[in-house]
């Protein structure tokens, strides 16, 4: 899902476009996740620096083409005076993050608006607006030039032109001899080709060219939107489902595997329920195509499973319960609860959790 962008200063202080290309999203409700290299708080949220990753939502976003236009106010362009390179991420509703890329922050002028305390404060940049001018002096009257006599003008002869050496003059007879001769001879020519094709056709279609073949013309590259609303009006299966978004996933395209896994999930598949909650789930490793870890979700998911008797979600449910995080509080109790019963199933990982537990 890697995206290419480019950022272009615009005339009014404070204010980008930031272009993002190859990106396959649909405008409404994206976001953008900004990360600076330096100092502890590395993410821009909408009052400041952050810890944690922060969403963005522009004012606007317009698609153009190929690609799409993100209009960028103070908040973010005043913040990020003097940074050379931001990590850029792109992310839609329901879908995760779509585009991920290293943007060039260009040099331009702030409009004041994100003071040193890093708030945006929109009294500072009107007691700047309100400033009046200074006087603007008039410029003196350039002097004009020293006078000079003119220069005395140069005499002038005129050249004649050498007269024409005559050209002789050709008869009238000769000329017309000429000219029959010569269509005599074309005449000739022609016929004799004409003769001669006339008897052989066959030479004329030997040496005549194949007409060109016309290009192919290249399908339209679906969405992932269509690919994957295409692949469901068949009906398959909630079986087929987790097939088909397994299949995705080894392919690497998670953001398709993710609407399959979903639909299966909400058809009651157990194991697509756990396929979907490891979208969300803090502690999965490798984290999935990039998605914002949301505890509850991910706990939502599991438990879903896990009532319907997965070892697998009992535990994975019981590992997230113990440690907590991304908006879910730990519960010591649940997660024993939940360990013993996938345990029971001689899940080993699960025993293995089980005895690390604090007694």
């Amino acid at each position: 899902m890697a995206v290419r962008a480019s950022v272009v200063a615009l005339p009014e202080p404070g204010h980008a476009i930031l272009r993002v290309s190859e990106l396959d999203a649909a405008p409404e409700g994206l976001a953008l996740s900004i990360q600076r290299q330096e100092g502890p708080d590395t993410h821009l949220a909408d009052d400041g620096w952050r810890r944690t990753e922060a969403w963005l939502i522009p004012d606007q976003v317009v698609r153009r083409g190929d690609f799409f236009e993100f209009h960028l106010g103070p908040e973010i362009c005043d913040r990020l005076a003097g940074i050379a390179t931001i990590r850029l991420r792109v992310k839609e509703p329901d879908i995760g993050v779509v585009g991920t890329t290293v943007v060039a922050w260009p040099a331009m002028l702030t409009s004041g608006a994100a003071g040193a305390s890093g708030t945006y404060d929109d009294t500072v940049r009107l007691q700047r607006m309100q400033q009046p001018a200074p006087p603007v002096e008039p410029e003196p009257e350039p002097l004009p030039p020293p006078f000079e006599p003119p220069k005395p003008a140069p005499e002038l002869r005129v050249a004649r032109d050498p007269a024409p050496a005559a050209v002789p003059r050709r008869s009238g007879f000769s000329t017309w001899a000429t000219v029959l001769i010569a269509l005599l001879i074309v005449g000739g020519a022609g016929y004799a080709a004409y003769d001669y094709f006339k008897k052989h056709p066959q030479d004329v279609v030997a040496t005549a060219p194949p007409p060109p073949a016309p290009p192919a013309a290249e399908p339209p590259k679906k969405s992932v939107r269509d690919t994957v609303a295409d692949y469901l009006a068949t009906k398959p299966t909630p079986e087929a489902m987790l097939a088909k978004g397994r299949d995705f996933l080894k392919a690497g395209d998670t953001a398709s595997a993710f609407l399959v896994f979903r639909r299966a999930a909400e058809a009651g598949n157990p194991a697509a329920q756990v396929e979907l909650g490891a979208f969300y789930d803090p502690l999965a490793q490798p984290a999935r195509g990039g998605f914002t870890p949301e505890g509850a979700r991910a706990a939502d998911w599991y438990e879903r499973a896990a009532l319907a008797g997965v070892a697998e979600a009992q535990r994975k449910l019981g590992l997230l319960l113990a440690k907590g995080g991304a908006g879910l509080a730990a519960d010591a109790a649940k997660a024993r609860s939940w360990l013993q019963q996938a345990a029971a199933q001689n899940d080993a990982d699960a025993r293995k959790a089980l005895d690390a537990l604090p007694k």
